[in-house]
């Protein structure tokens, strides 16, 4: 591909042990998992969890909370690969696909029947106990049936009353059915539902302790439909509808004066129709052409009104191969996707990738390519009034969509087959950023807060892994991110993204003994964050120490349907105020 994706498989997967989306990406190479009570948010290329784009068998999902996805809410007992795309890709994704996009593919099967089930058991009452069945019971229909549950208690540092990590309980079931009547068309329908609930106590002013629950609901249902032509042509129409529940309770202990309850509804619809066709001519060239249409509503106590938004969408990209000769290639990729949105008006996202291969072993990449991020209803209608503070918090209407210029360029060698080493340079530049300002509002009964497109940031770096594999015995991924940012409004760095951060997973498998040894880990070094601590109205800069998260599994296969594990998490017990881990 002239963009290249990283690609987490099943396999990879389950040899890592991880529990959830969150777990499998917590070590990858340029990605950074911030953890708090609202849940997992990912952080890509220096970029804030608003500026990426979560997809699920390629279609958006709602709950954003505070512009971030939790992605511990999605278990991978349904997922049968993760594929990363670093960099801008609003062209084909439109809004929020800034710093890149994670796209989570549920599983599926061709083999008669299959089952699996797992169960697990840890410290601090970790509990997962997941299984899943799927089969063809005829030769056109394929069906799939999975549900999981997942708890872990509450977890302190220190002895203090309030919560580090919060309890969380969750479940899920989901089922698909798929038939496929000839070779030509394909038609499924995926039906999935999950539930959560967290629980933590939190310190307030003057000492006073909180109970806090948030129990979140997901629902979603989609319909598909693959049509295979001639000479490549595919069409896929796709409907998705989503709806994400958030009920969230702050009860103080011994008053009432201060409890907090919401209930939030998010409703979001998804109409996708892709066409893809091969035309020659001037070399080969792959075709896709598509239209997408989001409905997308939010019910909240703090907004001022129903908030509701539709946004259509045209897109095409061509797969231009110019030339070829033998190994050597070149791959040259134009793209452009137009949206218009009810509340920010239009968007036009253009882009442009290329793709040189001069011999088998090396490839040559860069891209060019515009982004942006549509304001969110909370920054558009959002209406809170805090007295104990004398705060306001008005939305802004008026809001117009962020925007981004993006480049990646890099390359990708393999000096012999089992080493491969890669490389790139990225530079994100967002202007327009969605800024807190302070509004002269004289009827105000306190200090009035609202949103403006008045700031511009940056982030820049160097991502490189190195990766060995020999046969089936051992495997190695190693890497190295740079990560350069600014915050123009308030002319320093931005608060949180680590300046260096070293990653590596291995794994060693004794194939006469079945037995295998996964190690992962990852060191996070020089993170700035900004806060007063002498009470004088202005920040100081804090350098945390470094954080170094090591996680250990060894497996072993006793029959082709039994496997027993053992393994440690953050074998170090890292973790601080600013990155909490269990």
């Amino acid at each position: 591909a002239a963009v290249a994706p990283e690609v987490i498989r099943r396999e990879e997967i389950e040899q890592m042990g991880a529990g959830d989306a969150a777990e499998v990406l917590e070590e990858r190479a340029g990605l950074l998992l911030e953890r708090s009570f609202r849940g997992t948010e990912l952080w890509l290329r220096g970029m804030d969890p608003a500026y990426t784009l979560v997809l699920v068998d390629g279609d958006r999902v709602p709950g954003r909370i505070g512009g971030a996805v939790d992605l511990s809410r999605y278990g991978v007992e349904n997922i049968e690969r993760i594929e990363i795309v670093r960099g801008p890709s609003s062209a084909l994704y439109g809004s929020d696909a800034i710093g890149g996009v994670v796209n989570l593919i549920t599983r599926d099967s061709d083999r008669d029947f299959e089952a699996d089930a797992l169960a697990s058991y840890g410290l601090n009452n970790v509990i997962d106990a997941t299984a899943r069945v799927a089969g063809r019971p005829e030769e056109h229909l394929r069906l799939r049936l999975a549900g999981g549950l997942h708890y872990a208690d509450a977890f302190r540092r220190g002895d203090d009353e309030a919560t580090t990590g919060s309890s969380r309980l969750q479940w899920s079931l989901g089922g698909r059915v798929d038939w496929r009547p000839d070779a030509r068309h394909r038609f499924r329908v995926n039906v999935d539902y999950l539930q959560l609930q967290m629980q933590g106590v939190d310190e307030g002013a003057g000492g006073a302790l909180f109970d806090r629950t948030q129990l979140q609901e997901q629902a979603r249902v989609s319909g598909e439909h693959v049509l295979r032509g001639p000479d490549g042509l595919t069409l896929l129409t796709r409907f998705t509808y989503n709806q994400f529940r958030e009920q969230y309770l702050n009860d103080q202990r011994g008053s009432g004066q201060l409890d907090d309850y919401e209930d939030n509804r998010e409703h979001m619809g998804q109409v996708t129709t892709l066409v893809r066709f091969n035309l020659e001519g001037l070399g080969t060239h792959s075709v896709t052409v598509g239209f997408e249409e989001l409905f997308q509503s939010l019910d909240s106590d703090r907004l001022t009104t129903f908030a509701r938004r539709a946004r259509f969408a045209a897109l095409a990209q061509d797969e231009w191969i110019p030339w070829e000769d033998g190994d050597a290639s070149l791959t040259i990729v134009p793209g452009l996707r137009y949206d218009v949105d009810s509340q920010f008006g239009d968007q036009l996202s253009p882009k442009l990738s290329v793709r040189f291969d001069p011999v088998s072993q090396l490839v040559l990449r860069a891209t060019y390519g515009r982004g942006f991020r549509a304001p969110s209803f909370q920054q558009l209608l959002l209406r809170f009034e805090n007295p104990t503070v004398g705060s306001i918090v008005a939305g802004n209407p008026s809001l117009g969509a962020e925007t981004s210029h993006g480049v990646d360029v890099g390359f990708e060698w393999r000096p012999i087959d089992e080493l491969s080493l890669a490389a790139s340079f990225f530079r994100n530049d967002v202007e327009g950023l969605i800024a807190t300002v302070t509004v002269d509002d004289p009827t105000a009964t306190g200090t009035l807060f609202s949103y403006d497109n008045v700031s511009n940031a940056w982030t820049m770096g160097l991502e490189s892994t190195a990766t060995l594999r020999v046969d089936d015995v051992l495997g190695v991924i190693a890497g190295y991110t740079l990560t350069e940012t600014w915050d123009g409004q308030n002319e320093r760095h931005l608060e949180g993204r680590a300046r260096h951060r070293i990653t590596a997973a291995a794994r060693v498998a004794y194939e006469p003994w079945e037995i295998s040894f996964v190690a992962r880990g990852a060191l996070m070094v020089d993170r700035v964050y900004y806060v007063d601590v002498d009470d004088d109205g202005i920040e100081e800069a804090l350098y945390p120490d470094p954080i170094a998260q090591v996680d250990l599994r060894l497996s072993k296969t006793f029959t082709r349907h039994l496997e027993l594990f053992v393994g440690i998490d953050n074998l170090l017990d890292a973790g601080d105020a600013y990155s909490v881990l269990r």
